[in-house]
């Protein structure tokens, strides 16, 4: 709608493969604010983030949901495996929750490693770039 007033708000063509499938993406500059969205549909086992990283100016909001529409507390007997932390303090996500990595949390590894059925992950970046800091890349490591 080119003559609209306010259709320029409204993303139409926000899709991106990053994972297994094709899902609902876009960054800061494609939605004009300091955010980035990406959806995954994970159907399979997979280890997505091999390596633990930190942002050091920004949150990341890490949401796990089931797909059962009509309870959505049902995970289906989902297992991930998230290390928090510089410890890297091993957590089993066997339920829908959000996980909040505030600046400076390094997170990962991040393991689906056991999916029945498939399931919900959605990353909320509040920023308008995306970018990590490797735990390789820090001094004495």
């Amino acid at each position: 709608m080119a003559d609209s007033k306010y259709g320029k708000y409204i993303l139409r063509e926000a899709f991106k493969t990053h994972h297994q499938m094709e899902g609902l993406s876009a960054n800061g500059d494609e939605m004009d604010c300091d955010c980035i969205l990406t959806h995954h549909v994970i159907y399979q086992p997979e280890v997505m983030l091999k390596e633990p990283h930190v942002h050091d100016d920004f949150t990341q909001l890490l949401c796990f949901l089931g797909t059962n529409p009509m309870d959505v507390r049902d995970f289906g007997g989902c297992e991930i495996d998230i290390c928090l932390g510089e410890e890297q303090e091993q957590h089993v996500i066997t339920a829908p929750v959000i996980v909040t990595c505030k600046p400076g949390l390094w997170h990962g590894p991040l393991d689906f490693r056991h999916i029945p059925r498939p399931v919900i992950f959605l990353e909320i970046m509040l920023t308008r770039r995306y970018h990590v800091t490797q735990a390789s890349e820090q001094p004495g490591k």
